[in-house]
This record gives structure tokens, C-alpha cells and sequence, in this order.
């Protein structure tokens, strides 16, 4: 009498346990790339935000450029430290009337004032300071800074807000975005163009 072996085809348990564990950890690398991925593109979006708020507040200051170069008082666009918490510049008069009459004063009140209200509601947690500045972007160390040397010709938006990402908490309270928004008076004697 011959004998017949069986072999058997199929999987066992043992292949079915560890087939399920490396899906899984496949599955999971898939989700935490997700994750970075989405966390990523919001915060670029936050940045492209702030990137288009600026280049605004940029072009109405140099419609105004006789308010926007003073590096006094009457310069409405001049604000130091202002958190989204605070509130917003003056009210004024609203420049937006066809039958209102603002002097250039009037208008960069009301500018600054309607563009505090969009960055807080734009940027989470925002924080602003549009001052002149001689080395507005960065400090020794290559930091920016929120200081302001109050001197020199570049009038600059300096805007910063709290990230989403988790790993945001560690970094120091600085600003995201430094940019120039206009040339000022030129200083000791020379003609600016």
C-alpha cells in the first residue's frame, strides 16, 4: 500500500498574525504622513495669509506715501506691539464713503485700523509691530526680533502668530515674517529716488 502525503496550501496563523502587524504599521506610517502633510499645507496657507496681508497694508501705504515715510507721530501706519487681544487703532471716520471727505491722516488711521481687524482674524494668535527699523531682520545671532530701532528708512512690517504644530511651542516668540513696506525720509542729507 503506497502512501499518500497531504501537504497542505494555504496560510497559517502564524503568517496571518504577522501579515495583519506589518499592515499596520504600514497603515500607521501612511496616517502620520497625513498628518505631517495636512499640518504642512495649513501652515502654508497661514503664511501665504500673512504674506498677502502685508503686501495689502504695503500698497495702501505707498498710495499714502506722505503720511507712510514721516517717522513722527502723524504717521498713522506706526505701531509697535500690537497683540490680537488689543484693540484695534481708532475708529475715526470711515474712509470707505463716496461722500466722506479723509485727509491722508484720517485714511492711515483707518487703514491700519481695518487691517488689525483682518490679521486677527486671519492669523491665530497674531502679533504686529509696523515701525522704521535699520536692521529690522535679524539680530546677531540670526534671529528676527520684535525691537525697533525707531531710525532709518525702511519702513517694515514685522507680523508674527502661534503655529499649529505641536513642535511651535518650543520655538521663541519672534516674528514669521519680516518685509519691507516702504522707503521712508532719507536720513542725514542724501535724496532718496
Amino acid at each position: 500500500m503506497a502512501s499518500k502525503k497531504h501537504f497542505s496550501t494555504g496560510f497559517s496563523l502564524v503568517e496571518v498574525l504577522v501579515s495583519v502587524v506589518v499592515l499596520g504599521v504600514g497603515l500607521l506610517g501612511a496616517m502620520s504622513l497625513l498628518l505631517a502633510s495636512a499640518r504642512t499645507s495649513s501652515e502654508a496657507a497661514t503664511f501665504t495669509a500673512a504674506v498677502n496681508l502685508v503686501r495689502d497694508l504695503s500698497e495702501k501705504a505707498r498710495m499714502n506715501h506722505a503720511i507712510a515715510q514721516r517717522d513722527d507721530a502723524s504717521n498713522g501706519y506706526l505701531v509697535e506691539g500690537w497683540t490680537e487681544g488689543a484693540a484695534p487703532g481708532s475708529m475715526g471716520l470711515s474712509c470707505i464713503a463716496s461722500n466722506v471727505a479723509c485727509d491722508a491722516a484720517q485714511l492711515a488711521a483707518w487703514d491700519m485700523r481695518e487691517w488689525q481687524l483682518r490679521v486677527a482674524a486671519a492669523l491665530p494668535d497674531a502679533r504686529a509691530s509696523v515701525c522704521f527699523d535699520e536692521s529690522p531682520w535679524s539680530d546677531a545671532a540670526g534671529a528676527y526680533t520684535w525691537g525697533c530701532s525707531g531710525t532709518g528708512r525702511s519702513l517694515v512690517v514685522k507680523l508674527g502668530w502661534t503655529g499649529r504644530g505641536a513642535d511651535d511651542a518650543d520655538k521663541p516668540a519672534s516674528p514669521r515674517l519680516v518685509m519691507q513696506m516702504a522707503p521712508g525720509q532719507p536720513q542725514d542729507g542724501q535724496h532718496g529716488s
